[in-house]
């Protein structure tokens, strides 16, 4: 069985594997600490430490389905994976050594050698928010007040809020680097300590910082891993990353089955056999076959493979397959253009129910042409699909990325509008539906009374859940350090 980068990152997490662990090498390996999964550009795992023949190495970790994706995602020039200190992979091809930008050989570890016998059954449940664990506190609760809970929560639903800004400036930052051209420096001497590598400050101007091709691409991100929900949001992440908004509006002029091809084609999920399919399918599919190999070549990016995306356990309607249709409505339908000044730049409108309306009216996207009547290339629906974008996914992007993009916008930019009208929306927002995560918070913390006024400690009750409660955390947790006595960080 090959498995995709995800499900090894899954089964890394969860330490579903069997010692002792051994590298290709032969070398032995101990996994100390996991680390943290990184979202963000860079190695998967940040921080984690390990110990290799006996030399225990704090540094961080990076996953690919094939040793030589190394190579073909280009780390090896990239100084961001300098501080990798282990490449875990599924399966070795053609190359199995691994050398940093700073000319030091990476260990590697072939993590399919190793797993533990029930890792099928873990991953038809993993990775995803539809299963969430247990609160440790719940029969406990009781003992604290409503109003304190709630106070807690909203607190960490601030923190949730500012979290997400920090990210999206740190991504800002990311996408100016990415943008400014290349100068080729001699490689680093070699180094026997990670101690020995120095820190880059990076300085960025103003007119970089505003520079509004960097806002479209940042927002045009932020709206495609908000279609992704739970299961494929770090696929569309990289969707957007590998097919830039530019790249797009470049090749495919306004035409909306060339954006489709574009997205389609680099998600991996274009079909490359059309036997069995009907009429209609198959010249659908050829059509979009034959843009794509008109621009493939051009496109110098990483693809993703079809792996990567989920469609097991979701309902047809969050099928990547109609989202990838839905996004293409957005960058190419008229008045639908992803423009970061036109969408959180205007100041001039300070009633912040406009400002909602006038984003819900871009977001919606009812279904129309192919992807009306399929879910899947090639298959007929049962049923016919009614949208490509509802208006619950609609307002998850609002929340996660359209508000904290409004005000870095008023951070970077200036204008207090934009962070009062981001901050006065999120404040007065309502809860949007329940997932399993916010309803297991509610009724560990609640008895399961709907106790949210508004969507700030909805949010809390997700950021408790995930940086907290889901890794036991209970001694960096208020209610924890009430409950039982532990010094809460």
């Amino acid at each position: 069985m090959e498995f995709s980068e995800f499900q090894l990152k899954e089964i890394f997490k969860n330490r579903k594997f069997d010692p002792p662990l051994k590298t290709l090498g032969g070398k032995s390996l101990d996994i100390i600490e996991v680390g943290t999964l990184n979202h963000d550009t860079g190695p998967d795992f940040k921080n984690s430490l390990v110990r290799i023949a006996g030399i225990a190495i704090r540094g961080d970790i990076e996953f690919h389905r094939h040793s030589s994706d190394w190579y073909s995602h280009g780390h090896q020039d990239d100084r961001n994976y300098n501080t990798v200190s282990l490449h875990i992979v599924g399966a070795c091809n053609d190359s199995m050594d691994c050398i940093t930008e700073s000319g030091r050989k990476v260990d590697v570890l072939r993590l399919t050698d190793f797993l533990s016998s029930d890792v099928e059954e873990f991953l038809k449940w993993s990775a995803t928010d539809e299963y969430p664990g247990s609160v440790k506190c719940a029969r406990e609760c009781h003992k604290l007040g409503l109003g304190e809970k709630l106070e807690y929560l909203r607190l960490l639903g601030e923190k949730r809020f500012a979290h997400k800004v920090g990210k999206f400036e740190e991504r800002l930052k990311d996408i100016i680097e990415e943008n400014r051209p290349a100068v080729f420096e001699a490689k680093q001497k070699y180094f026997k300590d990670f101690a020995e590598l120095q820190i880059e400050h990076r300085t960025y101007t103003k007119s970089e910082l505003r520079q509004e091709s960097h806002w479209d691409q940042l927002l045009y991100e932020g709206i495609l891993e908000g279609l992704g929900y739970s299961k494929n949001a770090s696929a569309f992440k990289k969707l957007a990353r590998n097919m830039p908004l530019s790249f797009l509006e470049e090749n495919a002029k306004g035409e909306r089955t060339a954006v489709e091809a574009m997205l389609f084609g680099a998600s991996g999920l274009l079909p490359a056999n059309l036997n069995g399919f009907d009429e209609g399918s198959r010249a659908y599919c050829e059509d979009l076959i034959e843009h794509w190999h008109g621009v493939k070549k051009k496109h110098k990016r990483e693809f993703i493979d079809k792996s990567e995306w989920f469609f097991y356990k979701l309902r047809p309607q969050n099928f990547p397959t109609l989202r990838i249709a839905g996004a293409s409505h957005l960058i190419a339908d008229e008045c639908r253009t992803i423009s970061a000044s036109d969408l959180i730049g205007r100041e001039n409108s300070a009633e912040p129910e406009k400002i909602l309306d006038s984003w819900r009216r871009f977001l919606v996207v009812p279904a129309g042409g192919y992807w009306m009547c399929h879910y899947v290339f090639g298959t007929p629906a049962a049923a016919s699909a009614k949208m490509f974008i509802g208006a619950g996914r609609a307002e998850e992007i609002i929340i996660n990325a359209f508000l904290p993009l409004m005000y870095l916008r008023g951070e970077i930019f200036e204008m207090e509008v934009l962070k009062d009208n981001a901050l006065m929306i999120y404040s007065a927002h309502p809860p949007t539906p329940d997932n399993n995560i916010t309803l297991l918070v509610k009724e560990s913390l609640f008895g399961g009374d709907n106790v949210f006024s508004s969507v700030i400690p909805q949010q809390g009750s997700l950021h408790l859940y995930r940086t907290l409660c889901s890794m036991s955390r209970c001694e960096r947790c208020k209610i924890g350090k009430k409950l039982y006595g532990k010094t809460a960080a």
